[in-house]
């Protein structure tokens, strides 16, 4: 499903107060905090929020899917064959990444379309 720019934003919101909600549980002690501890609960609830939209509106793009792709080669119509799922590091942290496979009958071979 689809999601609008509201819902996306929506999800991306929850998933940042989710982390906060971690990040204060984990800093409930009785002890006044260390400058380095509140700044590696900082960093840690940065890290994940930059993965979190990473992912989020990586999962949006590859949810749109060209009509009529056409072979690299040949300029034939390609047949869409599902997504393939990847992981890959980005400067967010690492990702899973759904990306719209095609295959040509004539070269018989298949591709991803760049973007």
């Amino acid at each position: 499903m689809l999601l609008d720019k509201a819902q996306l934003k929506a999800k991306l919101l929850k998933q940042y107060a989710d982390q906060l909600d971690k990040m204060f549980e984990s800093l409930d002690k009785p002890e006044r905090l260390h400058l380095t501890e509140i700044e590696d609960a900082a960093l840690g609830v940065r890290q994940q929020v930059s993965q979190d939209i990473t992912q989020s509106l990586s999962e949006h793009e590859s949810q749109i899917r060209d009509v009529d792709v056409c072979c690299p080669n040949c300029q034939t119509s390609a047949h869409y064959k599902g997504q393939k799922v990847k992981w890959i590091k980005t400067r967010g942290g690492e990702i899973q990444v759904k990306r719209a496979y095609w295959y040509c009958p004539i070269c018989r071979t298949g591709f991803f379309p760049s973007g």
